[in-house]
């Protein structure tokens, strides 16, 4: 089976990167895909998203970083540290918590970077989808060499372009380096506020660094802060509003699962952005 193994990553912040990833990972579950949700970011947020803040696993990524530094007789498995119950069908997730950051200097000196790599060998979920931190880090670097596809979160802002020629240079670096065949699936725009010439002249700019644009494109909205505060991604607890759509659309999109209603659907969503 070809494994989809995403990474939604930027090493710039406040960009939607974690809401991008959670949100489509759900609409994969959605969609009756296995999925599973790898939170890397010792921010936690992820799988506060997932599972709220007062609820914390037992086993966590941290603790299969920690399994990794040491010799053991029997080989520790990635799969031994996912908590397969949330309250979304066909999504399980793998959990993360400030302890990871505590392991970095240990993981970087004993050179341990191919590790979530060797986890998801031989893995049987349909989808994978990894939450690196917004940095140009161990811990991105790992999720980057671990992917088979990078998707690229991006908003409208001046520091945007900057943002995309650092990660077309990371990128570049980790396939030349280690992953040869990371595919570049495109960027997702995030908070667009339609028929403002700045907008319109960062995506003019973005597309000139070589990035495909994923299209439709992400609106502002309090109601995303909200899906956070419920603790369910807003593509369940609201899945008539234009950013729930947005996620919906953008994955079939994605996948290639569109059909003619669809776009016609995608257009009008687009339209009234």
């Amino acid at each position: 089976m070809s494994q989809k193994i995403r990474v939604i990553y930027n090493q710039k912040g406040g960009v939607g990167k974690t809401t991008i990833a959670v949100n489509l990972a759900a609409c994969a579950a959605m969609n009756g895909k296995r999925t599973l949700l790898i939170d890397s970011d010792p921010q936690g947020n992820a799988t506060s998203y997932i599972l709220g803040h007062n609820n914390q696993p037992e086993k966590t990524l941290a603790d299969y970083y920690e399994s990794c530094l040491h010799i053991n007789i029997f080989r520790q498995s990635l799969f031994d540290y996912i908590l397969h119950k949330t309250n979304i069908p066909n999504l399980h997730l793998i959990a993360c918590n400030r302890e990871l950051e505590e392991l970095r200097t240990k993981l970087e000196n004993k050179h341990k970077i191919m590790k979530l790599k060797d986890g998801l060998k031989n893995n049987t979920y349909d989808h994978v989808y990894i939450d690196p931190p917004p940095a140009n880090d161990f811990f991105s670097l790992a999720c980057l060499i671990a992917a088979t596809e990078i998707i690229i979160p991006i908003d409208c802002d001046a520091f945007s372009i900057k943002a995309a020629h650092e990660i077309k240079n990371t990128i570049e670096e980790v396939k030349q380096d280690h992953n040869p065949n990371l595919l570049i699936r495109g960027m997702i725009v995030n908070q667009f506020q339609k028929g403002t010439k700045h907008s319109a002249g960062i995506l003019h700019d973005l597309r000139k660094v070589g990035f495909d644009i994923i299209e439709p494109f992400i609106p502002t909205s309090i109601k995303v802060r909200e899906s956070h505060s419920e603790v369910k991604p807003i593509v369940l607890g609201h899945q008539d509003h234009l950013v729930s759509q947005a996620f919906i659309n953008i994955f079939r999109n994605i996948e290639g699962i569109n059909t003619n209603n669809e776009k016609k659907k995608q257009y009008e969503l687009n339209a009234n952005i």
